[in-house]
């Protein structure tokens, strides 16, 4: 249940969205026992400052892989050059492939940097705080990726 709301939102932000971001990431995850290699995929959209975004990442390490669902807001507070800097907010549904799958909130903030009108390089870290089935996951997230506008 809880994937297929996110799922919709995703859709529902592709085709009710006039200036649709799409996005490509790449993730090292700093928690648990193992550090992990992430991979995803966004649909974000932004409302003048405020932006949402609704994601999916497959984390890998060892025997418990790792599906990360996300829904995270962000508000852009300031630009530095034509860096945009923004603090985020975020909820994560954590599927684990061993062990109980949980929630999470996470906490950070993302820069931006336009490569052209519709591409952009993006960074990100966030701190993740989790359920108690999930705490082994809590820590720090760094991702870095591109972002295309339509």
């Amino acid at each position: 249940m809880k994937k297929i709301a996110i799922a919709t939102l995703i859709a529902l932000a592709a085709t009710t969205a006039s200036a649709v971001e799409v996005g490509i990431t790449t993730a090292r995850d700093y928690s648990g026992a193992q550090d992990r290699n992430g991979a995803g995929l966004t649909v974000g959209q932004k409302f003048g400052k405020v932006g949402l975004t609704a994601g999916v990442e497959r984390f890998t390490a060892g025997t418990n892989d790792q599906d990360r669902l996300s829904l995270t807001a962000g508000y852009d507070i300031t630009k530095i050059g034509a860096v945009i800097v923004t603090p985020k907010v975020g909820v994560a549904h954590l599927n684990n492939q061993t062990g109980a799958d949980g929630y999470a909130m996470a906490v950070g903030v993302g820069a931006s940097l336009p490569i052209t009108k519709q591409v952009s390089v993006t960074a990100d870290v966030a701190r993740q705080y989790g359920q108690d089935r999930v705490a082994a996951f809590d820590g720090t997230r760094a991702t870095v990726g591109l972002r295309f506008k339509f």
